[in-house]
């Protein structure tokens, strides 16, 4: 299962994310909301509206889920997620 940046869109493996490397990645609850393929300046990559909507929904969910990550990942696959 993926986990998306909530930033950039960019997909994660679960376990890349939890255990192999944990640091290189900031979350808030389950939601990832920085991550390697973030731009360096800390801007937010242009996106599609349609594309940053899903986003938004996948932080809040994340947000809501709290520490439920296998939870939180089924939910970002059903927003068309990964």
């Amino acid at each position: 299962m993926d986990l998306l940046c909530t930033n950039c869109g960019e997909p994660w493996d679960l376990d890349h994310v939890l255990h192999e490397e944990p640091e290189a990645f900031r979350r808030s609850g389950s939601a990832v909301v920085s991550c390697p393929a973030c731009p360096k300046d800390g801007s937010s990559p242009k996106l599609s509206g349609k594309e940053r909507t899903k986003l938004l929904a996948a932080r809040e969910l994340g947000e809501l889920l709290g520490d439920d990550v296998d939870g939180y990942a089924a939910e970002v696959s059903d927003l068309g997620g990964s």
